[in-house]
């Protein structure tokens, strides 16, 4: 056997190990997808654990979940995403919520070896102070609420193409003399393509049940399945972002629209969506730009432009540093901004001797 010969059994062998990796991915979606088709949900609690958490996801959507690459934040969404690109990256965020609400996260991930990877992601919110009062509108003592969720994520490669991984989370909330706890798991799958700079990233999270209730009655968890998927264009220096968010329940839009029409099919679709771009994807400054459907959809105002579910922003490194800023539209009357702050420590531990071995990073 000639050389050509092995080198073409060789590229054959390659394609067929790939085609058959993504049959098995699409049938793993279809199958979860005909789950969702079933699925319900009502109230539920511990809804925080669903916010924005970073300003770059913000600025892209709201839910944008699919970047593998250097951001620790993301693999907080989806355990999958840690990897070698995000180790020894420490991320800290602050958001001025709606209402004056303060809501802080910490993520960081860790490569164990070049198939093994640990993610560590926490978060607050605090909702301020309360004046309370009785059945009779007597005042009593104040009060506050503040939440607190902690996650540990573990993530492994499979091939150059997919990559699993699961988390558990400790949750506890606090409202005047109640308390809650629960714990929950997420569970991601990932596809990346370096070559062509393709991510999908698929995760079910919130699967879990509360250790302790709020007054005896047990609520459901926040359970959410998000569908992702990001491309970096090869000419252009933009990578493209699109989420399906929320699909464990299919009509998670009002009963009626703005003008008191019933909700139709094509408005309770696009609800699930998310849109993103980012110009310069991993360079020193990039450009953020994104829409999330269901908020403009629910937000706006008949004959008046509010510019609803529009959110932008901006990122800036320097060194070991990177600073990150969006802002997102909600209404005319409040809108919130994300501030973050994501360090590479072993550039800043390493200093000069980091440069040489990473002159790209």
């Amino acid at each position: 056997m000639n050389s050509d010969t092995r080198k073409t059994g060789s590229i054959r062998y390659l394609y067929y190990c790939y085609f058959c990796q993504m049959t098995k991915f699409t049938g793993l979606l279809l199958l979860l997808f005909g789950v969702l088709t079933f699925a319900q949900d009502g109230t539920r609690v511990y809804e925080f654990v669903n916010i924005t958490t970073s300003p770059r996801q913000a600025a892209l959507g709201g839910n944008a979940q699919s970047m593998w690459d250097g951001d620790p934040n993301m693999s907080y969404w989806n355990p999958a995403l840690a990897s070698e690109m995000s180790h020894g990256f420490v991320a800290f965020n602050y958001i001025n919520y709606l209402a004056d609400v303060n809501f802080g996260t910490l993520s960081g991930v860790y490569q164990y070896d070049d198939y093994n990877f640990f993610s560590l992601h926490a978060q607050y919110v605090d909702y301020g102070d309360f004046r309370g009062y009785d059945e009779n509108d007597v005042p009593t003592a104040d009060f506050t609420a503040k939440d607190l969720a902690i996650s540990l994520g573990y993530a492994h490669r499979l091939s150059d193409f997919f990559t699993v991984g699961a988390s558990v989370k400790y949750i506890n909330s606090r409202i005047e003399s109640y308390s809650s706890q629960a714990v929950a798991a997420d569970f991601g799958l990932v596809f990346h393509d370096v070559d062509y700079n393709t991510n999908v990233s698929l995760a079910v999270r919130n699967l879990g049940f509360q250790i302790q209730t709020y007054a005896g009655t047990k609520e459901k968890m926040p359970l959410q399945i998000n569908l992702g998927l990001s491309q970096r264009l090869e000419h252009v220096p933009l990578e493209l972002s699109l989420t399906l968010h929320d699909l464990q329940k299919f009509d998670i839009s009002m009963p009626y629209d703005e003008n008191g029409n019933e909700t139709k099919f094509g408005r309770k679709f696009i609800d699930h969506v998310s849109l993103g771009a980012e110009l310069f994807p991993g360079q020193g400054f990039n450009l953020r730009l994104g829409y999330n459907f269901k908020r403009g959809n629910e937000l706006k105002i008949e004959d008046h432009r509010t510019f609803a579910g529009l959110t932008y922003g901006f990122g800036i490194r320097i060194n070991a540093f990177r600073f990150d800023f969006a802002h997102a539209n909600y209404y005319k009357g409040s809108n919130t901004n994300h501030f973050g702050l994501t360090v590479n420590l072993d550039r800043l531990i390493q200093g000069r001797n980091y440069w040489r071995s990473n002159p790209y990073y």
